[in-house]
C-alpha cells in the first residue's frame, strides 16, 4: 500500500508541475506576440489539450509501473493501449468503466481523476481569462 501511495504522490506532483508549466510558461510565451484574442485562445486550448494527453501518458506509465510491482491489475487483460485508454478516460473524468483496475491501482485511478478535474479547471480558467 505504501508503494502505491508513493507512486500516486509522485505522479500527482509531476503532473501538476508539468501542466502548470505548460499552461503558464509555455502558453504565455506562445501567445506573447499574438494580437488577436481568438488566435490566443486557440493556441492556449491546443496547449492545454496536448498537456492533458501528456498527463494521461504519465499516468499510464504509473499504471505500468504498478503492474510491474504487482500492486494490482485490471479485471480483464489490458494491453499498453488499453491502459492509455483507461488513463485518458479517467483523467478527463469520463470514466466509461470498460476497463477497471484492481488492488492498489484503484487508488491511483482516484488520484488521477481528481488531478484531471483540477487541471481541466485550471486550463478553463486560463482560457476564460484570455477571452
Amino acid at each position: 500500500m505504501i508503494t502505491a501511495i508513493i507512486i500516486s504522490a509522485l505522479t500527482l506532483l509531476v503532473s501538476v508541475a508539468l501542466h502548470v508549466f505548460n499552461i503558464s510558461v509555455v502558453a504565455d510565451s506562445a501567445i506573447r506576440k499574438l494580437d488577436k484574442v481568438w488566435i490566443k485562445t486557440q493556441v492556449v486550448v491546443f496547449i492545454a489539450i496536448c498537456s492533458q494527453l501528456l498527463l494521461a501518458i504519465i499516468f499510464a506509465l504509473a499504471y505500468e509501473i504498478g503492474l510491474g510491482l504487482e500492486l494490482g491489475g485490471f479485471k480483464q487483460p489490458a494491453t499498453t493501449v488499453d491502459i492509455f485508454y483507461f488513463s485518458l478516460t479517467t483523467i478527463t473524468t469520463l470514466g466509461l468503466g470498460s476497463i477497471e483496475p484492481t488492488g492498489h491501482l484503484r487508488m491511483l485511478a482516484g488520484v488521477e481523476s481528481a488531478t484531471g478535474f483540477l487541471l481541466i479547471s485550471c486550463s478553463a480558467s486560463k482560457v476564460f481569462r484570455l477571452m
